[in-house]
């Protein structure tokens, strides 16, 4: 049972990391544009130094298949996800911590 408590959790905490960094990103949109554009441009940079084959030694066979795979919005949406992911650890694990905390003095 407990298991299936844990598979919950990840599952909920993939989720939420995904509908989050999605409002992010709108909210971003919506009143920080320059922002949102600055992280489109680093992230059109970033893809241009993986597809770029003086970088990677990947030959072009397989290099063209990056430059079709990777777009600049999926890696700025990845970026975001990661980083609501790392906040909702943090929260969750400091929400552990205290309630742990209070649990084991109670006793």
């Amino acid at each position: 049972m407990g298991i299936l408590l844990l598979l919950a959790r990840a599952g909920g905490i993939m989720f939420l990391s995904l509908i989050f960094a999605a409002v992010l990103i709108g909210y971003l949109a919506i009143y920080h544009p320059t922002m949102l554009e600055a992280c489109l441009n680093t992230a059109g940079s970033l893809k241009s130094w993986i597809t770029n084959t003086t970088n990677t030694g990947i030959s072009a066979e397989y290099n063209i298949w990056l430059k079709f795979l990777i777009q600049e919005q999926q890696l700025v949406f990845m970026f975001f996800v990661i980083i609501m992911r790392l906040i909702m650890a943090l929260i969750w694990s400091g929400r552990s911590a205290a309630f742990g905390r209070v649990s084991a003095s109670a006793r």
